[in-house]
């Protein structure tokens, strides 16, 4: 195990992610307070549904928030952001010690049941030797695609991202194909289409 991490002793690490943790828990609070305080002044809503007071709409919810944004200095995208997730999370089920961006991942679990299982269920972390939220995980569970790829499925979707690009991917295919190792399980049709991919690729350099 390293000594050090980054300019820190590991014993000064361990400090700094205690005290890091204690602060994300504040952060935590706060958004989901600011999310509540979005949530009075323009309560989620059924599609077209009215105003749960009776009264006329005097703004639209996009103009309400743009001006609640604009007040406390925030873009509106982080109110609806934080009136979402908070909507999502009642007090009653926010997971102390979860980050706030944790909450908004999992938020996106549709049944209630389960998104209320899911965040008790935090997945085991190999690097940490224990169970714990990280953006990732939650990423996973509800499928979206990770910042940090690990399984070989997460690495190909990783790969698929960046050779949209034909340039990126004639060069990513020219490449592969001068690691024998790495063509060995390739079919032979898979095999050809790739390097017709490579030669049009460089075909088209200038």
């Amino acid at each position: 195990m390293a000594d050090r991490i980054g300019n820190v002793t590991r014993q000064r690490y361990e400090q700094i992610v205690t005290r890091a943790k204690e602060l994300i828990a504040q952060v935590a609070k706060a958004q989901f307070a600011l999310g509540d305080m979005a949530l009075e002044i323009e309560p989620m809503r059924a599609v077209g549904g009215s105003m749960p007071n009776g009264t006329d709409d005097l703004f639209t919810v996009t103009e309400s928030l743009q001006m609640f944004a604009d007040d406390i200095g925030v873009a509106r995208t982080t109110v609806e952001d934080w009136r979402w997730t908070a909507n999502r999370w009642p007090a009653g089920r926010r997971k102390e010690g979860v980050s706030f961006t944790v909450h908004r991942i999992l938020a996106s679990v549709v049944d209630e049941a389960e998104r209320w299982a899911a965040i008790e269920d935090a997945p085991f972390n190999p690097r940490t030797g224990a169970r714990q939220w990280t953006p990732d995980g939650a990423k996973r569970l509800v499928g979206q695609r990770v910042e940090r790829p690990v399984t070989v499925d997460e690495k190909v979707q990783a790969v698929a991202d960046l050779t949209r690009d034909e340039e990126v991917a004639a060069q990513v295919a020219a490449d592969l194909f001068k690691r024998p190792e790495g063509t060995e399980h390739v079919t032979p049709a898979d095999r050809d289409a790739g390097r017709h991919r490579a030669d049009q690729g460089r075909h088209r350099r200038p």
